[in-house]
């Protein structure tokens, strides 16, 4: 196989981030054939020899895709705290999946049943569950009664919940299809449903705003893969095109098939702020990942800013030239493309790729100088919160809680001591020597940043506090997760 970058094997192998691979690197604790690799460095996994400490890194997981059809009683989790049997027991009869720790897309209650996808791919679940590609999730559900012809009108129409206003895309009364067990003690009818969210018991709580009782609720589709013959406890590799065509966008079957407005996706923002290395950018884009959000770093649309700056010759010092120009530019933030593997954001300035060269050097000499003049930050406060207004999205910055985003979802401020982050960034550097320097460096931009008559450093009221010194990212992030509502991740059932 060709070669490519270290931190990128090291990432697709489980080691740690791309992030935190290429700090692993600079640490020099990572070695090609004996060989202490450096940064930029690419390898063959299969030709060349890897090392992490001396210890081997093999070759990256192969990505698997299971359809399983969950039986009630088991919980949707790899292991539970309370020792009930997990879906992912019903695997063991996969050779492909022995050892590999697998988890769900799209849970399912205890008390539920129907079409799971077990996978190891989180990057594609990610994807795949995001509130833009509209994944309807079809049920089939016993109720206890036969709806009323206003009750159904009215389920269309739209409930509000406590979470919001709800609604079903689709429901008549309608047998199980066959790979749903039918049992002798049923009572009641059986209905077929639509939903295009998936809320936290989100069809048992619609149904009761009509006076409806699922007593068996049985997913039966979830976007393009249905059950197609399988039974319960049983489960199937997915093809190639199967897992593709489930991180597209779907086609909107139900246009014409309900009434009234459906009810637009609420957004979930979160704002991360603290000092200087305390971790903002690495926990931000793992936090991004994992719950299928834009990662927007606000310094990156400062250095964009500046790069415009510097191009047409605005002096630094001139903040009311400044404010003009940050009212000019066309600063846009999107996802990278699969290909940009060299960072975790794209910005554009006026339409064209700025993200590497607003990172040079000439920039970062500049960028504080630009940022510290109000007239800067009024102007740049719109283009940010836009870019928030359009999609779920992790921003990080300064002042992210307090004045971009006083309605986040979620404030979160994180914090290490000075010696640690004097630590991380000798690490970084591939200079243990320079750490005195680093601590005394960070702890006089500590006191400018908290001093500063623009935008000082504030943690905001009500914020998740993390000490990234104690906390590893992905104990940061699972914390983080814990704290945002259902819709925004894939950690709670949602039927």
């Amino acid at each position: 196989m060709p070669a490519e970058r270290l931190q990128k094997l090291l990432a697709q192998a489980g080691v740690a981030s791309r992030r935190g691979a290429e700090q692993l690197i600079a640490a020099g604790r990572v070695a090609v054939n004996g060989e202490t690799a450096h940064l930029g460095q690419s390898a063959d996994p299969e030709t060349d020899r890897i090392t992490l400490d001396g210890r081997p890194i093999g070759p990256a997981e192969r990505r698997l895709h299971y359809a399983v059809h969950k039986p009630a009683g088991f919980v949707s989790s790899s292991r539970d705290e309370r020792g009930r049997r997990s879906v992912v027991r019903l695997l063991r009869g996969a050779p492909e999946a022995a050892g590999t720790r697998l988890w769900p897309a799209g849970r399912l209650d205890v008390d539920s049943e129907g079409l799971l996808v077990l996978t190891n791919d989180g990057a594609w679940a990610n994807r795949f569950l995001h509130p833009r590609h509209g994944v309807v999730r079809e049920y089939a559900v016993l109720v206890d009664r036969a709806p009323l012809p206003d009750e159904l009108v009215t389920l269309l129409d739209g409930v509000e919940l406590s979470d919001g206003p709800a609604r079903l895309l689709f429901v008549r009364e309608e047998p199980p299809p066959a790979e749903v067990e039918r049992r002798e003690e049923e009572r009641g009818a059986w209905l077929r449903l639509r939903v295009g969210e998936g809320r936290k018991r989100e069809v048992r709580r619609i149904l009761a705003t009509v006076g409806l009782r699922a007593r068996r609720l049985v997913r039966t589709r979830f976007g393009s893969l249905g059950l197609d013959g399988l039974r319960p406890g049983r489960w199937r590799s997915l093809a190639a095109d199967e897992v593709a065509a489930l991180s597209r966008p779907a086609a909107d079957t139900t246009r014409g098939a309900t009434t009234g407005a459906r009810p637009r996706p609420r957004r979930i923002s979160v704002a991360i702020d603290g000092p200087s290395g305390s971790g903002k950018s690495t926990v931000g884009h793992a936090l991004a990942l994992r719950i299928g959000a834009n990662f927007v770093d606000t310094g990156l649309m400062y250095r964009a800013l500046t790069l415009a700056a510097l191009e047409r010759n605005v002096d630094v010092d001139d903040g009311r030239a400044l404010g003009r120009l940050a009212a000019e530019a066309r600063i846009e933030v999107r996802r990278p493309r699969p290909d940009e593997t060299d960072r975790r954001e794209t910005v554009l300035l006026d339409g064209v790729d700025v993200t590497l060269s607003a990172r040079t050097p000439r920039v970062d000499r500049a960028v504080s100088a630009v940022s510290r003049h109000a007239s800067v930050r009024e102007a740049m406060l719109g283009v940010q919160r836009a870019v928030a207004r359009e999609d779920d999205t992790v921003m990080v910055g300064r002042d992210i809680g307090t004045v971009v985003l006083p309605r986040a979802t979620l404030k979160v401020f994180l914090v290490a001591t000075a010696e640690v982050r004097a630590a991380r960034r000798a690490a970084e550097m591939g200079r243990p020597d320079r750490l005195d320097r680093y601590l005394a460096e960070i702890q006089e931009r500590d006191a400018a940043d908290s001093g500063r008559a623009v935008a000082p450093l504030r943690q905001a009221e009500g914020a998740l506090v993390l000490d990234t010194g104690q906390l590893s990212v992905e104990a940061c992030v699972d914390t983080i997760v814990a704290r945002l509502p259902a819709p925004a991740t894939d950690a709670s059932a949602d039927a």
